[in-house]
């Protein structure tokens, strides 16, 4: 049996631990201990981006440890994966990164479910499969863990695009375009960056778009809803201006970026967006 433990919190660590128990697992929760305290062979983190070297320099992973990520985003201050900060301010080397919906309600109920985890080590891969997987569990693995960890950046926009739409009362239409658009906008990213598009086109990208459009309490989609009231929101501006260093032309990115920086309305973005040239299909 894979021994796990967890570091940090939020929905997503909690999903992580529901489904560790459904396989069978019995995880330690860090609570601040260093990584050589914990005696694991795989240590999960969930942390906001901003917290994340603090977390890091308590938890200390060295060179034997594996850590996956199950945290979404970009590093705020360098725009880089969150994985690249694990390997840049620990000793620690085989990082991987975890994907997909995690929907915390639906797997306590119980539902089945799927991750997909990433990472160019297959030891992580394969530690994070035998840990994870159960019968209301499938574990896909990767090796494109840029790839993966862009998705789940990306798809935080994305959702956040839904939400606003949602907010302003858009049909289905209007939101089926929105997520089209969004599925095409991640493909222009990954052919720039080097991710496969694949990955974009699997779990992390669009299984994650899927989920959040049939839902009505996806996390990403409450940040939307937010913008739609004219809220205004720090840390999702720091996402799209990471995800622009990349790919200038990103219009929803843009769009989403000008709402949560209260640089304009989520109508009349939405309108701006409607008013472009849409080109070819």
């Amino acid at each position: 049996m894979t021994r796990c433990a967890l570091a940090g919190g939020g929905d997503r660590l909690k999903a992580v631990e529901a489904l560790l128990r459904a396989a069978g697992a019995d995880p330690v929760h860090g609570a601040g201990a260093a990584a050589s305290e914990l005696g694991a062979d795989l240590i999960f983190v969930d942390v906001e981006p901003d917290r994340m070297t603090a977390t890091l320099g308590a938890l200390a992973p060295g060179p034997r440890d594996q850590v996956v990520i199950v945290s979404r985003g970009l590093d705020g201050a360098t725009g880089r994966r969150l994985s690249e900060l694990v390997e840049a301010q620990t000793a620690c080397v085989r990082v991987g990164a975890l994907a997909g919906p995690l929907l915390l309600g639906e797997i306590e109920r119980g539902a089945p479910s799927a991750v997909l985890v990433a990472s160019p080590f297959h030891s992580v891969t394969q530690a994070a499969h035998d840990a994870l997987r159960s019968p209301v569990c499938q574990v896909y693995r990767t090796e494109d863990l840029t790839g993966t960890e862009l998705a789940g950046a990306l798809v935080e926009v994305l959702c956040a695009a839904l939400g606003a739409a949602r907010g302003l009362g858009a049909g289905v239409g209007l939101q089926a375009l929105a997520v089209s658009r969004g599925i095409a906008e991640g493909g222009q990213l990954f052919t720039r960056v080097g991710g496969q598009a694949r990955t974009f086109s699997g779990l992390a990208g669009v299984g994650e778009l899927i989920a959040a459009a049939s839902v009505t309490d996806h996390p990403s989609l409450r940040r939307g809803l937010a913008l739609a009231r004219g809220e205004r929101d720090a840390a999702l501006v720091t996402l799209c201006d990471a995800l622009l260093k990349r790919v200038r032309d990103l219009p929803i990115t843009q769009g989403v970026r000008a709402v949560a920086n209260g640089d304009g309305t989520a109508r009349s973005v939405l309108q701006a967006l409607l008013e472009r040239d849409p080109g070819a299909e």
